[in-house]
Order: C-alpha cells, then sequence, then structure tokens
C-alpha cells in the first residue's frame, strides 16, 4: 500500500476535519496546516469547538480574528465562536442599513 503524502494530494481551497470528540481531529489538522505552511502555502486554521485547544497546541494565546504563529511561517490560527462571528457580520451589514434609512 502507498503511504499517503500531502504534498501529492490534490487538495481542495477548505479543508474540514469532522467526527467525533476523540479521534484526533486536533492533531491531523494541526499537522496538515504545519505541513502546509512548511511548504509554502499561506494557512488559516480555525476551530469552532468551544472546548478548543489550539492555544495548547501552538503555546498561544488565540482570538477570533486570526493569530500570526512566528515558528511557522505562512500560518495564521485562530478559536472562533460561530454564533459571535454571525452576530458580529450581521451587525457589520444591517448597521449601515439602519444609518442610512434614518438618513432619509
Amino acid at each position: 500500500m502507498e503511504q499517503f503524502d500531502l504534498n501529492k494530494a490534490e487538495l481542495t481551497k477548505y479543508l474540514f476535519f469532522t467526527g467525533k470528540g476523540g479521534v484526533g481531529k486536533t492533531s491531523t489538522a494541526c499537522a496538515t496546516a504545519v505541513t502546509l505552511a512548511d511548504n509554502g502555502k499561506k494557512v488559516m486554521l480555525i476551530s469552532t469547538d468551544p472546548a478548543s485547544n489550539l492555544q495548547d497546541v501552538f503555546q498561544t494565546e488565540l482570538n477570533n480574528k486570526g493569530v500570526i504563529i512566528n515558528d511557522v511561517p505562512n500560518l495564521v490560527v485562530a478559536n472562533l465562536d460561530p454564533i459571535k462571528a454571525a452576530e458580529e457580520y450581521r451587525e457589520s451589514v444591517i448597521a449601515p442599513i439602519v444609518v442610512s434609512s434614518r438618513m432619509w
């Protein structure tokens, strides 16, 4: 059997790692992100898990906007709260409409 080689894989723009807890999603996603970044790809690794441990893996305080990982050029990592992100997006779209409608 041929060994998997990430460098030979035909990847899409977005990769999702899903599954039950404890199966290695974080480990696999981190290893993939670091490998791609080391090979010159610009990578943003995002976790939407409320109990994310990406900050432990990269030993860096993370936010929802993305933090550059100095030890891995081309890698940005973020912990994203999907509900908060949706609220922020909604506010950024609706607020300008409300303001401009008040002008009329």
